[in-house]
C-alpha cells in the first residue's frame, strides 16, 4: 500500500513526548513490511524549529518525510505549504492517516479529505476527552467542533489506543466506526530477569512530560501523607516556571528531601532509569494511552497509575500494578497498598516483560492497522 501519514509534529521533535515515538514506530514498521509510507509534518520543535530543509523529502529512518515550515509558533502549527501540497497530492495515496486534533494541520487535512472524497483513518490521540475539551481555549474548541468537528469527524475511521478512548469517542459520536489498536512502543530487547526484593525504602519514578495534566500535585499531596520510607525521582522535559512551582509545593508539603529532579532522559539512559526503580507512578488527570507505562513494564518495573490513564483497565485486568483515582487521599491509600505489597515486585518484574512482548508484538499490531486502512 501507498500510505500517507499527516502528523503535526514528528521526530526528532521529541519534546512533544509519546506520540512522536509511537507514530514514527508505526511508520517504520509499515516500511519494514514492504509498504510505501510518506509523512507530511511541520518543522515545529516547541518554541523553535527543527533544523531541516522545508519542503524537501528526507529519509528519516527509512520513512519518506516532508517537513513544511509553519507560520504560527504555537500548537496550531499552521503551514500553508503543507496544506497546498496535501490538496494537490492527496489522491495519490491508498490510505490517509491523520494524527491528533486541535491544530490546523489536522483540521485542514480533515477538510481536504472531505472535499476530495477521501475517507481517512483519524487518531485523535486523546484530544476528544472532556479534560482536553474543557482546558486550554475551551471556547475556541467549541466553535471548531460546531463548525467542523461535529460535521466531518463522524465520517472518518477512528483509531483509538485504549478502551477508555473508544468510550470517549463513542460518547461524542455514537454511530462512528472506532477500532481499538494499541500504540507501537519501542523498547530494548532484553531477557526478563526478576529484580531482587527491596528493603525498607521504596524507589518511585515519575517519567513523562512535566505538565499540569500529569497530576504531580496530586502525587505530592498523596506522598505527604504516607509514613513509610521512599524516594521519588522526577524525570522529563519541563518548562522552568512550572517546575519551580512544583518544587515550591514539595517544600510546602515537607517532602522536598525525598524528591530528586533529573530533567529529560532519553534513549538507553531512560530505560536504565526505569529498570533501576521499583515502581513507576503516573497519577494523570487524563492520558489516552501513556507509552511510558508499557516502557516501564517492559523493563520489569510495575506501575501505579490513575484510573484516568487509558491503560488502567489493561493494567488491572493483567494485575500489573496498582490503580488509584485522582483524589489525593485515595492516591495516599494506593501508595500505602503498593508499599505493603512490595514483596510482589520480583514476581511482577519477571512476568511483565514477557506479557509486553506478546501483547505489543509489532507484526501483530501492524496487521491491525493495515486492516483498518483497507476497510471501507
Amino acid at each position: 500500500m501507498n500510505i500517507l501519514h499527516v502528523i503535526p509534529t514528528y521526530k526528532p521533535a521529541y519534546i512533544y513526548g509519546g506520540p512522536i515515538y509511537s507514530s514514527s514506530a508505526l511508520c517504520e514498521q509499515l516500511v519494514a513490511d514492504g509498504h510505501t509510507v510518506t509523512v507530511l509534518t511541520t518543522t515545529a520543535n516547541g518554541e523553535v524549529e527543527l533544523n531541516v530543509p522545508p519542503g524537501v523529502e528526507q529519509d528519516v529512518d527509512g520513512v519518506k518525510t516532508l517537513y513544511f515550515k509553519r507560520v504560527t509558533k504555537d500548537n496550531t502549527n499552521f503551514s500553508p505549504d503543507l496544506v497546498k501540497y496535501l490538496y494537490k497530492n492527496i489522491k495519490k495515496y491508498d490510505a490517509v492517516h491523520i494524527h491528533s486534533w486541535w491544530n490546523l494541520v489536522a483540521i485542514f487535512t480533515v477538510l481536504i479529505c472531505y472535499v476530495k472524497r477521501v475517507r481517512p483513518v483519524f487518531s485523535p490521540r486523546g484530544m476528544l476527552c472532556q479534560y482536553i475539551l474543557e482546558t486550554n481555549h475551551p471556547f475556541q474548541k467549541k466553535i471548531i467542533q460546531a463548525v467542523i468537528g461535529n460535521r466531518l469527524l463522524p465520517k472518518v475511521k477512528f483509531h483509538a489506543t485504549s478502551t477508555m478512548e473508544v468510550n470517549e469517542i463513542k460518547e461524542m459520536y455514537p454511530s462512528s466506526q472506532v477500532e481499538e489498536i494499541f500504540n507501537f512502543v519501542t523498547v530494548p530487547d532484553m531477557p526478563a530477569v526478576a529484580k531482587p526484593a527491596i528493603g525498607e525504602k521504596i524507589r518511585f519514578l515519575f517519567m513523562s512530560r512535566i505538565d499540569p495534566k500529569k497530576g504531580l500535585e496530586l502525587l505530592f499531596k498523596g506522598l505527604s501523607m504516607v509514613n513509610f520510607p521512599y524516594e521519588l525521582t522526577v524525570a522529563g522535559p519541563f518548562k522552568e516556571e512550572y517546575v519551580e512551582q512544583l518544587k515550591a509545593l514539595t517544600r510546602e508539603y515537607n517532602i522536598d528531601q525525598h524528591v530528586n529532579w533529573v530533567g529529560p532522559v532519553y534513549g538507553d539512559a531512560k530505560f536504565k532509569l526505569l529498570r533501576e526503580h521499583d515502581v513507576m507512578v503516573l497519577t494523570s488527570y487524563n492520558e489516552n494511552f501513556a507509552n511510558i507505562v508499557i516502557e516501564s513494564l517492559a523493563m520489569g518495573t510495575p506501575v501505579l497509575i490513575s484510573n484516568m490513564v487509558g491503560l488502567s483497565a489493561y493494567i488491572a485486568n493483567n494485575d500489573l500494578g496498582w490503580i488509584s483515582t485522582i483524589d489525593p487521599q485515595n492516591i495516599k491509600e494506593t501508595l500505602e497498598k503498593t508499599y505493603a505489597e512490595r514483596d510482589r515486585l520480583p514476581e511482577l518484574s519477571l512476568r511483565a516483560p514477557v506479557l509486553m512482548k506478546k501483547d505489543f508484538d509489532r507484526k501483530r499490531l501492524v496487521n491491525k492497522y493495515l486492516d483498518l486502512y483497507r476497510a471501507n
